[in-house]
């Protein structure tokens, strides 16, 4: 009987281990680095990857590069992005994750989202 207890004690910690961390608003950097960089983000035509370097790259739903820079400031992903050669305005961010969605709000949580699966 001890051994069937210990069973599906092991079972639930290995079914936890892989469900998402931290489901909702990601407010670390440590969670964000966990759930998001290095991994390719897709929305329709779109990608990007989040690198560990600080470092964005991707191509655009239009074919254009993208290339730019993130840092993490409080609890905002802040960034500086070209699509091809347009500079966007420089941006602090939430991100929310969801299974394997994650979704990006301008404006610190008040402009447009994006989201992106992966």
């Amino acid at each position: 009987m001890r051994i069937l207890h210990l069973t599906a004690c092991a079972l639930a910690f290995s079914i936890a281990a892989a469900a998402p961390a931290s489901a909702g608003a990601i407010k670390k950097q440590s969670d964000f680095v966990a759930a998001v960089v290095g991994k390719k983000l897709v929305s329709g035509n779109s990608w990007i990857v989040v690198g560990a370097d600080g470092k964005l790259t991707g191509v655009s739903s239009k074919g254009e590069k993208i290339v730019g820079a993130w840092v993490w400031n409080k609890r905002f992903v802040c960034r500086n992005v070209y699509i091809g050669n347009t500079q966007l305005p420089q941006d602090c961010q939430t991100v929310s994750l969801d299974g394997n969605t994650v979704t990006f709000t301008r404006n610190k949580g008040k402009g447009k989202s994006v989201t992106y699966s992966f």
